[in-house]
């Protein structure tokens, strides 16, 4: 973009001062973020979004913590953990305190576990249900007590949906008011919720955390629908850093604003593909077609300005389960052998249901009515807003959806299960498979050459039956004025506050 001379130098000093501004923000150990999805409370168990969970990361002390690279866990909390089969023991860390400076012991485990577990409305319910029972041998000691083996429990203990809290709040509160804004409950993270609102939410670094005590004295959450409206902030240094910007806004940045991008560690975009009977792509070979005439270079290009890579498999690039089967470029002649013998054969019509809302879906949708006109299917996109696409999706009322699955860390089993398994019907495909099934629940249980097996033989079912495409890698744009050593995003789409 070119300008006159003048205007430049102007646009230049008040840039300058902006910068200062926001500089001293940083110095001071002030950190302001600008979001567009709030927690409607402070209930992990509530608030599932990424953008939500990012703000619950902050706040929640575990047992376990997660390594910003997805892959693996530390200690948290805990001191120690102890595997077994049917049997986790957990050592707490020696004088452990809430931010209000009340000792947490391990009848604070035992009581937090106790209320998410008897939760019905927990959204991360299926992270409890191989939990038999926790109970404490001692101040230090918990034991979780397991229904089967559960290699994934370390991961699960790092989710801010394991959070642990005071047994007394539990006691003197009860499930109605525990999480109140009105009265955020001392908290184990590294930071403490100071005010709860509908346009801001602040916190306090917490003085009594016990692990390293991050510079950044204060984070302002600050709610700013707009995207476009973010950046300005963030570029006008009102902000410090704007969440979830436009990959295709990536060129707008200027000094010092710069980009930060993730892919995530266990994420995919994918076009869901309506299995059902009622829908042409009952028909697994229509299915296989659509997934080798779908240019995902051209998708990444169009939809994530390059931020994003390919996804040719099941699982996400970066992931220890991922074995490629697809190719990042569209096959028109392979996909219209696919064809011969079905009912698109000789040109059919498919409806693609996509969010208003949604850029990222509506320039999706485009390129895969392109990709899929060049072998005589032809796509009728429908856009409508969001829940109406949800009651189309739990009704069955589509062919084709540009949804997606993820996860915080390299783990299977809530991605299996949302991905693949029964929780949602597959992505709303319909897809249901006693073998998947048997197969998820193999992997689940399993670890080393037994889990790489197991594996194996899901991957190769998944591209067998292919009840979805996947699309790209997930990942995440936001644009800041501070260092990556202060405020960074990674790939478990956590922001890492230091």
């Amino acid at each position: 973009m070119s300008m006159k001379h003048k205007a430049g130098v102007l646009l230049m000093t008040v840039g300058a001062l902006l910068t200062a501004a926001a500089h001293g923000n940083a110095s001071d150990g002030t950190l302001r973020i600008g979001i567009d999805q709030f927690p409607t409370n402070l209930d992990p168990g509530q608030n599932p979004w990424q953008q939500q969970q990012a703000i619950m990361h902050l706040i929640a002390g575990t047992l376990t913590n997660q390594e910003p690279d997805g892959k693996q866990v530390t200690m948290g909390l805990a001191a120690s953990i102890e595997p077994g089969d049917k049997r986790f023991v957990v050592k707490l860390k020696p004088d452990l305190k809430f931010s209000d400076g009340s000792a947490l012991t391990a009848t604070d485990v035992v009581a937090s576990f106790n209320y998410y577990m008897n939760d019905k409305t927990n959204g991360y319910s299926y992270t409890f249900t191989p939990i038999e029972r926790v109970i404490a041998t001692d101040d230090l000691t918990v034991e979780f007590e397991l229904k089967r083996p559960y290699p994934s429990l370390p991961f699960i203990l790092a989710l801010p949906s394991s959070e642990i809290i005071p047994s007394e709040s539990i006691e003197a509160r009860g499930s109605k008011d525990l999480y109140n804004g009105d009265h955020p409950l001392p908290a184990a993270g590294p930071f403490q919720v100071q005010s709860f609102g509908q346009d801001q939410i602040t916190l306090q670094r917490n003085s009594h955390y016990a692990g390293t005590q991050p510079s950044t004295k204060t984070v302002i959450f600050k709610k700013i629908i707009d995207p476009a409206a973010r950046l300005a902030q963030v570029q006008g240094g009102e902000i410090d850093w704007a969440d979830g910007i436009s990959p295709k806004q990536v060129g707008q940045l200027s000094a010092p604003v710069e980009v930060r991008s993730a892919l995530a560690i266990n994420g995919l975009s994918f076009l869901s593909l309506n299995n059902r009977d009622s829908s042409l792509l009952s028909d697994v070979r229509i299915r296989k077609a659509i997934a080798v005439a779908i240019n995902r270079k051209q998708i990444n290009e169009v939809v994530h300005a390059g931020q994003s890579q390919p996804a040719l498999s099941l699982w996400a690039t970066a992931s220890r389960y991922s074995r490629p089967f697809l190719s990042a470029d569209p096959d028109v002649t392979r996909a219209k052998e696919l064809l011969a013998g079905t009912k698109c054969e000789n040109a059919c019509k498919l409806k693609l249901i996509t969010s208003s809302a949604s850029e990222a879906g509506g320039d999706t949708v485009i390129v895969v009515q392109q990709n899929l006109k060049a072998i005589g299917i032809e796509v009728d996109i429908v856009k409508a807003e969001g829940a109406t696409i949800n009651e189309w999706l739990t009704q069955g009322n589509f062919d084709l959806w540009a949804g997606g699955s993820f996860d915080v860390a390299d783990f299977p089993d809530g991605y299996l299960a949302w991905t693949v398994g029964q929780a949602n019907e597959a992505l709303y495909s319909g897809y249901s498979s006693s073998e998947m099934n048997r197969l998820i629940e193999q992997v689940n249980m399993t670890t080393g050459s037994e889990r790489d097996a197991a594996v194996a033989a899901l991957n190769a079912l998944f591209e067998k039956d292919l009840p979805l495409v996947p699309t790209t890698n997930i990942v995440s744009v936001s644009a800041s004025r501070v260092p990556s050593e202060i405020l960074n995003i990674s790939p478990t789409m956590y922001l890492e506050v230091r």
